[in-house]
């Protein structure tokens, strides 16, 4: 035994030393490795499907009724991956990039308005062959779950904005409303430096991302800069379809709110007239997590998540 235990330790090292020459030169290949390595881990297989908006990236894995998982703007698949790891027991998870984010092809700037983003996401849903499912949505995402909630009921088992969402205005200013209203834009990354501290405004305390992995997404981010800023336009100003607070009593199914504190981007009063507005609505606030509790605290928000799914179908 003593025996087995010193090969299996020598080759672990072995592992780790590859691992860390790779990383100095092939950061690239490596990020993909990892992060292959860790869609593996987490139950979940990287799957592409072809839709009317070009190709879209996802990832699956787990069996059961459908969980669908939803980022914010700039944001990707992978940010669910450690808060999937408990769902893929019980459910069939589907972690979505979607249109023009993440691994997809980005779109021209007008497709980013949200209700085209509305539309966009029922055609992945169509060429998934989903006819109802839980969503699961953060920031942006969430704004836009809540429009095809609105549009197609019949097709949302139920809602569950996972981190404050895009367009539930707030009786207390957040730190970004103060940013943007001095004319700065804390979460559109135009250089590395901007990147770095982007996430520092996502999380009170910036969770471990493995070096190649987190340069590969810099860099994808940084080289679509001017993009992102056009993006950012479209989103916040030249879409305005009705907020979420607005389209909230015209959501009948159960609905879960879970708000951070400290969240700088949406701060936390806008948390009690959202679920007041949600004809079934819950709220669970979270401290210590920031934008992000998927990344900032991942089993705590799985476990939240999966309290509020088991209630909604008890069997």
């Amino acid at each position: 035994m003593k025996r087995l235990a010193k090969k299996l330790g020598i080759a672990v090292s072995g592992l780790a030393v590859v691992l860390a020459i790779a990383w100095i030169f092939a950061p690239l290949p490596t990020a993909r490795l990892l992060i292959q390595i860790n869609n593996t881990s987490a139950g979940l297989e990287a799957k592409t499907v072809s839709t009317p908006v070009g190709d879209i990236h996802y990832l699956e894995g787990g069996t059961g009724e459908t969980v669908l998982l939803l980022h914010g703007i700039y944001a990707r698949k992978e940010h669910w991956i450690e808060m999937t790891r408990p769902l893929v027991d019980d459910y069939h998870v589907i972690l979505l990039d979607l249109p023009g984010f993440g691994d997809n092809a980005k779109l021209p700037a007008d497709d980013y308005a949200l209700g085209i983003q509305a539309a966009n996401l029922t055609a992945v849903l169509d060429a998934l062959d989903l006819d109802a499912v839980h969503i699961g949505a953060n920031s942006m995402g969430a704004y836009v779950a809540s429009l095809l909630a609105t549009d197609a009921p019949d097709r949302v088992l139920s809602l569950a904005y996972i981190g404050s969402p895009l367009g539930v205005p707030t009786s207390v200013p957040s730190d970004m409303d103060t940013a943007r209203a001095a004319g700065d834009l804390p979460l559109v990354v135009q250089s590395e430096a901007d990147f770095a501290e982007r996430n520092a405004w996502l999380s009170p305390d910036i969770p471990y991302v493995p070096g190649p992995i987190l340069t590969l997404w810099m860099q994808a981010e940084v080289a679509t800069a001017d993009h992102n800023l056009e993006i950012w336009d479209v989103v916040h100003h030249q879409s305005q379809p009705p907020t979420v607070l607005d389209l909230a009593p015209t959501l009948p199914m159960p609905a879960l709110v879970v708000w951070c504190t400290p969240d700088r981007i949406f701060h936390v009063s806008g948390a009690e007239p959202l679920v007041a507005a949600l004809p079934q609505g819950e709220l669970r606030v979270m401290d210590g997590c920031g934008h992000l509790p998927m990344l900032d605290q991942p089993r705590a928000t799985a476990d939240i998540y999966l309290d509020f799914l088991r209630a909604v179908d008890p069997t």
